[in-house]
């Protein structure tokens, strides 16, 4: 969809990463997220090589700034940056052109 926004994480868990607490405050964070009018999809992927991807999808910029500002959002990514990541980055991407979908019979 035209105007679509995509981010692309690619964050570095610490060795010592409280996985239950971790695990947790991503079902909480989904929860609230799938909430956010225009939240559209959130999918994870890992590379044979190790590196894992998550792809969030919203349909409009302002879906993503509810979900960037949202109060308890900005305090798990503070905890995310001081207790589970080492390294990482976000990329923010807006769709420019979509082609597809294709149907073969």
């Amino acid at each position: 969809m035209i105007g679509e926004v995509i981010v692309v994480g690619d964050l570095k868990l610490r060795d010592d990463a409280d996985m239950n607490e971790y695990g947790r405050l991503g079902e909480r964070m989904y929860g609230i997220v799938s909430k956010i009018p225009g939240f559209l999809s959130v999918k994870a992927f890992k590379a044979e090589d190790g590196e894992e991807l998550t792809i969030f999808r919203f349909a409009s910029e302002k879906a993503l700034e509810a979900w960037r500002t949202h109060p308890e959002h900005v305090e798990t990514m503070k905890r995310g940056h001081a207790e589970f990541y080492t390294s990482g980055f976000l990329q923010i991407c807006k769709v420019v052109r979509e082609v597809g979908p294709f149907k073969h019979d």
